[in-house]
């Protein structure tokens, strides 16, 4: 009787061992981050007034091409949101526009080992995604190559300080990942 309830302990201990090495833990790798990319190369708050903002410098993986946009939280009515952020694109959506918007306008340049690789400047309407938390503006893209280092520089050239209370942050991630 001893013997057989030792058996039976010993196959427990063994399964939860066996458990323990071989099936790795939820808790385990990467944390859930607290931004809807994960895969994204930079993610930064920013602060929208006028002038310039700098990435850290990264690399990538894969080669592909790389989006650059900016991401806002909804913390005012969603019409004077997207007009804000230059996404009204509709006369129907424009109709709640004023005259100074869009606040949101960025002039973007995106640098591969110091060599400017490509730039431009963001839309006055469109270029935008949205999901439940969230208003994206697209305001460029550029090409990367795996193993090269890049920065990306934006100038806010039109003061957008009042989309700060929307939490803004700076997105760069690959075409696809979005």
């Amino acid at each position: 009787m001893h013997w057989k309830l030792r058996r039976e302990q010993l196959m427990f201990v063994g399964v939860v061992l066996s458990a323990l090495v071989f099936v790795r833990p939820v808790s385990a790798g990467r944390p859930k981050p607290a931004h809807p990319y994960r895969y994204s190369v930079v993610d930064m708050p920013v602060s929208l007034a006028i002038g310039t903002v700098q990435t850290p410098e990264f690399s990538v993986v894969k080669n592909g091409w790389h989006w650059i946009m900016i991401q806002v939280e909804k913390p005012l009515p969603f019409d004077q949101m997207m007009c804000m952020m230059g996404t009204a694109s509709s006369r129907l959506d424009l109709k709640y526009c004023s005259g100074n918007d869009p606040l949101l306008r960025a002039d973007w340049v995106a640098y591969e080992d110091g060599h400017i690789v490509l730039n431009g400047s963001s839309t006055s309407t469109g270029a935008d995604m949205y999901d439940s938390r969230y208003i994206f503006k697209f305001i460029g893209s550029f090409p990367v190559l795996s193993g090269k280092k890049y920065v990306v520089e934006v100038k806010f050239t039109k003061d957008g300080t009042p989309l700060n209370v929307a939490n803004p942050h700076l997105i760069i991630v690959r075409h696809g990942e979005e």
